[in-house]
């Protein structure tokens, strides 16, 4: 093979890696989408996003993807340890109006309320059990470091059996080592969201990407929270999901 064959198959470091096998899901968002390993958000894999505020525009960030998923898309919404208050104040839930203006499918998206921390990873970690997933998205409860990391890394593990996106939200002073392929974090400025890549397959990014999104407010409010089944049980709306047969998904790998 000739020298300068040869360098065409060496990897250089200011290349980022292609997908992994699973492949991946565009984000709806050129300029992360350039910045993301394989142009887009990882199938299979668990990508982590730590917010600088709740309401910076998280979820508006996920919506042109999830409207691409072929399958179920599973929402499994926070919780802060409280009885009195099953969500966290300031938390920004899915607001089903919205979803449905986006383009998701409503009929198949499942919204879990977990009674208890405990079972938000309960619910998480049997809902990738669940076959032909669309998405996966979930408040992962506040805890110590080595137990967060331990539960992180069942996720993780759970997720690479998955040909979906799978992502966890948590606060960004949870921003302890992790084993998530991917970690964001996000930071609301003017209607805008600034994107930084702590975490990347390839060289890091030292920059932020700044995206331009609509206000999370015209999207989504604490008060305005889509239905979901407060008196159903978590480990009851998990088990019907992990029993349920879905037709598979029909994303494609890049």
């Amino acid at each position: 093979m000739a020298f300068t064959s040869l360098l065409n198959h060496v990897w250089r470091a200011d290349d980022l890696p292609a997908a992994d096998v699973a492949g991946t899901l565009a984000s709806g968002y050129a300029a992360l989408d350039a910045e993301l390993p394989g142009g887009g958000w990882p199938l299979g894999a668990l990508t982590e996003l730590l917010l600088d505020a709740p309401g910076c525009g998280e979820l508006s960030l996920l919506l042109p993807a999830l409207a691409r998923c072929g399958g179920p898309i599973v929402w499994v919404l926070p919780h802060d340890g409280a009885a009195a208050a099953p969500v966290a104040p300031g938390i920004t839930l899915p607001y089903a109006p919205a979803l449905a203006a986006a383009g998701i499918d409503l009929a198949r998206t499942l919204f879990v309320a977990p009674a208890t921390p405990r079972e938000s990873l309960w619910a998480l970690e049997q809902s990738l059990r669940a076959p032909h997933l669309g998405a996966v998205i979930g408040w992962l409860p506040a805890g110590q470091g080595d137990a967060q990391f331990r539960a992180l890394r069942r996720l993780h593990l759970l997720a690479g059996h998955q040909r979906a996106p799978v992502f966890v939200l948590r606060v960004a002073q949870a921003a302890a080592p992790s084993p998530a392929a991917l970690r964001l974090q996000l930071v609301g400025c003017d209607g805008g969201l600034e994107v930084t890549l702590l975490k990347r397959r390839g060289r890091p990014l030292l920059t932020p990407v700044a995206l331009q999104i609509h206000p999370p407010h015209s999207a989504y409010t604490q008060a305005e929270a889509a239905p979901v089944p407060a008196a159903l049980p978590a480990r009851i709306a998990a088990s019907t999901l992990a029993m349920h047969r879905w037709p598979a998904p029909s994303i494609s790998s890049h």
